[in-house]
């Protein structure tokens, strides 16, 4: 299996799921299960720091499409944590990803802009 891990913590009633690792095809999945299952319908969005991240193929790409959405669908913002110095941050803006999610440097941005949305 691939190595990657998931830990999720709360910020100021904002759940904020940190991501470190490699996820492709063999954990997406699971990963996308632990994603979905991290912000209750309360929460105004999540917040997925993906800093940690050191490989993200298409199907990990796909995985953030169907998060967006599905917080769309229930009123809720996602925000990724994806520093400029990010190994994943070309994938991300190669495949458009940051025209439908927004990108942040650090937490405390991402924090501060879903915060300030609602």
């Amino acid at each position: 299996m691939t190595a990657a891990s998931v830990t999720v913590e709360e910020r100021n009633g904002v759940p904020v799921v940190i991501v470190a690792g490699e996820v492709d095809i063999v954990n997406a999945a699971e990963i996308g299960g632990q994603l979905f299952n991290a912000a209750p319908n309360t929460a105004p969005g999540l917040i997925v720091d993906l800093a940690a991240v050191t490989y993200l193929d298409s199907r990990g790409v796909h995985l953030l499409f169907e998060l967006a959405n599905r917080l769309r669908m229930r009123h809720q913002q996602l925000r990724l944590v994806v520093p400029s110095r990010a190994l994943i941050r070309r994938v991300l803006v190669l495949t458009h990803v940051d025209a439908v999610i927004p990108l942040h440097q650090d937490v405390d941005d991402a924090l501060r802009a879903l915060t300030n949305a609602n």
